[in-house]
């Protein structure tokens, strides 16, 4: 483990009752990048969240935020946590939203003048200072909780899906945000469930069942060394999936739109696997892909669950 990071995990565990929720999960968050937890709902995601800001305690394992332990209450004005459903204050305005997170962390009224005039600028709410949180946009209301999250000037931030329910538009102005959030310094651990948010950050950490088997960059998770990618594609293409599933060296098989996704191993040839499909039926064409994260992930799914049908 490395001791410089601004966020380890280490050998985590953690269960409700006699079924665990985490089991031995490891990463760290250096300053200045974003690691995003990528899992689906029920994986884990917010209960690890909620233990690296010290909302629960672990019950095996350590996590340390700065230097400190994540329970320490020293770490207050230097961690920000953006939960699912952030509590932003609905019947407040903009303005008093900023005006109340400032005394929350106890900002001088000159400094946080400044800090707030900022935070309004950067985020495109300056002009809605008077709106009522309540009346604002979902894309708004998510830059309104993470300018009120911004207001400490923190060193590590954890966000629990800030941009669910948020349309495509808005959660590309929200990563523009986020961008130069992590262009000042600042370690971002980012819990999410969706894709092409997860191909945005520097690392990644697939969770499934409360593990963290793969961790790595987006491009590194998405190459597997002993299988290639392989996209079937035709009028009949998906009705062939268990057909294509039962051939010798064929790994697994998704269908995706109208195309069959193969996994394939890679002692077979390309060629060899299309003189296949061309044998199985003649209006089908197989060429290869480059995988992409959301492929990698149905991977790492379906062989974690044939795993475990196995056990």
């Amino acid at each position: 483990m490395n001791t410089t990071a601004a966020l380890t995990i280490a050998n985590l565990r953690f269960a409700y009752g006699p079924q665990p929720v985490l089991d031995d999960v490891s990463l760290q968050v250096a300053a200045g990048e974003i690691y995003g937890v990528v899992g689906a709902d029920g994986a884990g995601k917010t209960t690890l969240l909620q233990l690296a800001v010290g909302q629960l305690s672990p019950q095996g394992g350590r996590i340390t935020v700065l230097g400190r332990d994540a329970a320490d209450p020293a770490l207050r004005d230097e961690i920000a946590y953006m939960p699912q459903g952030f509590g932003l204050y609905r019947d407040l305005s903009v303005q008093e939203n900023l005006d109340f997170f400032a005394d929350l962390h106890d900002l001088a009224r000159a400094e946080a003048r400044v800090r707030i005039v900022d935070l309004l600028e950067r985020t495109g709410l300056a002009g809605f200072e008077d709106r009522r949180a309540n009346n604002l946009s979902g894309g708004m209301m998510q830059k309104l909780a993470l300018a009120c999250a911004l207001v400490s000037r923190p060193r590590a931030m954890v966000l629990d899906e800030p941009t669910t329910g948020v349309d495509p538009v808005s959660r590309r102005a929200f990563w523009r945000l986020l961008n130069g959030v992590r262009a000042e310094g600042v370690a971002i651990l980012y819990a999410t469930a969706n894709m092409d948010e997860a191909e945005r950050c520097d690392r990644v950490g697939l969770i499934s069942a409360g593990r963290l088997d793969r961790q790595g960059t987006p491009l590194a998770l998405t190459r597997s060394a002993n299988a290639q990618l392989i996209g079937v594609s035709g009028p009949q293409a998906r009705q062939r999936r268990a057909e294509v599933l039962a051939w010798p060296m064929v790994q697994l098989a998704f269908p995706v739109g109208r195309q069959l996704r193969v996994w394939l191993d890679r002692a077979c040839s390309l060629a060899q696997f299309q003189a296949w499909v061309q044998a199985l039926d003649a209006g089908l064409d197989a060429q290869p892909l480059s995988p992409t994260l959301q492929d990698a992930a149905l991977r790492d799914l379906a062989l974690a669950e044939a795993g475990a049908a196995d056990e």
